[in-house]
């Protein structure tokens, strides 16, 4: 193979192989830019049908509606955990987790500047402080979940936030009930 040839190959090689991770990249929305905006559905509903799903978006809702909301979700065990579970599977990669009442930054959040939230000026912001950011994103790097999570979710998240905040006993309980689910898993 001539040498000019050769050369050529590995840079196409390269610069495929470069595109290619470029899209593993976290948070890699798929479809941005072909998302419906604010307020649009894929079809109309039918006429005269009745939504069955109370998990429902606020639809038309802005950043400044939102500082208005109150937490409709009591925050109980069952909130709490939940909370846990939905802020593990997709806080806890940038904002870190929470052991024994230690913050401990996650792997993302190692790299990239992430809030502790924890931290003592974010008790003092309102509960839908929170709902915002989860709903709408952060102001650069933290993805918008208003799509992905309900917001009885949006919620849990911010019930749990607030526990590991006020150090709430319940904490207790629910490490209690997650390692007993780790035994019975075998994990």
């Amino acid at each position: 193979m001539k040498p000019l040839t050769r050369q050529l190959c590995i840079a196409t090689l390269a610069l495929f192989s470069m595109t290619s991770s470029a899209h593993a990249l976290p948070f890699n929305q798929d479809m941005v830019g072909n998302q419906y905006g604010l307020g649009q559905i894929m079809r109309p509903k039918a006429e005269g049908s009745v939504s069955t799903n109370d998990a429902k978006r606020y639809v038309g809702l802005t950043r400044e509606d939102a500082a208005e909301l109150k937490n409709p979700i009591a925050p109980t065990l069952r909130s709490i955990l939940h909370g846990k579970r939905v802020y593990n599977t997709n806080c806890s990669p940038c904002h870190g987790s929470f052991v024994d009442g230690t913050h401990v930054p996650g792997p993302v959040g190692a790299k990239l500047p992430a809030v502790n939230l924890a931290q003592d000026y974010l008790k003092l912001v309102p509960d839908s402080h929170f709902f915002q950011f989860i709903h709408f994103g952060g102001m650069a790097i933290m993805p918008a979940y208003g799509w992905k999570l309900s917001l009885d979710e949006h919620w849990d998240i911010v019930n749990y936030i607030r526990a590991v905040q006020q150090k709430n006993p319940l904490l207790d309980r629910v490490t209690k009930i997650q390692a007993a689910e780790g035994k019975s898993k075998g994990e």
